[in-house]
């Protein structure tokens, strides 16, 4: 019996170059944090979202007096689950000429490609819902660089609106690399030795080796994407942790299953997400 791809190709292997590609360059999805959705009855799900600040006042309480009452109101945001997907065909004809590296450097540019799609959805979520303040512009350079103060301004920012300094992340486009590179002020990862992680200087622990991890911008940790999305001089300081939501209706699943008609070994690849931002305080637009 002639060998299938089945025999050489696991679904643990094709899952493996899904989670590669996705942790590798491609950014804007770590803006959300995860919601798990998959024991939910329905196709949407809804996240509160605050409508504004307390009404009310902390006030001087005479004996025997009640207490000020404080309201806050909230509205919604529903997310409904979008299925994303694709197949990945490996023809027995690949497996009998020895060229299954070839065919699986093809899938992978698939797999890329799908990647690069839900990223993008992502990161229209994370651009169009940002700090009313911004965006911020330091304009001491060049239009579309960005520099060390407009970083700073945004952090400063950040405090202001008491958002988690320690979880904060930039995230921004490769075609920025070159500006950041040159800030005096900037680090870049591979001179991040272990003695500085070991001491908790890095924000979120050991992050050297992950190619989207630029370096530190003062205690700023930088990341690039590198799926287009990003202009020059763009860039956004988000707090995961308070930004929004990436719900999973269906976590990434991967099957096979043989096609005798085309004699075939065919992958499926999907998963069923939705994005939603409930904070928009907690991403600082930078826009150079």
């Amino acid at each position: 019996m002639a060998q299938k791809a089945s025999d050489i190709i696991s679904d643990d292997d094709l899952r493996s170059i899904v989670e590669k590609i996705r942790n590798k360059k491609y950014q804007s999805r770590t803006a959300f944090k995860d919601y798990d959705a998959t024991n939910n009855d329905s196709n949407s799900v809804e996240f509160p979202i605050s409508d504004g600040d307390f009404d009310g006042d902390i006030a001087e309480i005479p004996a025997g007096s009640e207490f000020p009452r404080a309201t806050k109101d909230y509205d919604t945001v529903q997310v409904a689950h979008t299925k994303y997907g694709l197949e990945v065909v490996i023809p027995d004809e690949d497996v009998e000429d020895n060229v299954i590296d070839i065919t699986m450097d093809q899938e992978e540019d698939l797999v890329r490609a799908e990647e690069t799609r839900v990223d993008g959805i992502a990161y229209n979520i994370l651009s169009n819902n940002t700090n009313s303040a911004g965006p911020i512009d330091a304009g001491n350079a060049t239009a579309g660089v960005i520099e060390y103060e407009d970083i700073t301004l945004a952090r400063q920012r950040a405090f202001q609106d008491e958002l988690d300094i320690a979880e904060l992340r930039l995230l921004t486009g490769g075609q920025n690399m070159n500006a950041l590179l040159n800030m005096g002020k900037f680090t870049q990862a591979s001179e991040l030795g272990d003695s500085v992680l070991e001491m908790g200087i890095l924000p979120q622990g050991n992050l050297v080796g992950q190619q989207a991890f630029l370096g530190v911008a003062g205690d700023v940790p930088v990341f690039l994407d590198n799926t287009g999305n990003y202009s020059e001089g763009e860039a956004y300081l988000v707090d995961p942790t308070n930004f929004g939501w990436e719900s999973t209706r269906r976590a990434l699943d991967v099957s096979s299953y043989y096609d005798e008609s085309i004699e075939s070994t065919v992958w499926q690849i999907d998963e069923r997400v939705g994005f939603a931002a409930t904070q928009p305080s907690a991403n600082i637009a930078i826009d150079t």
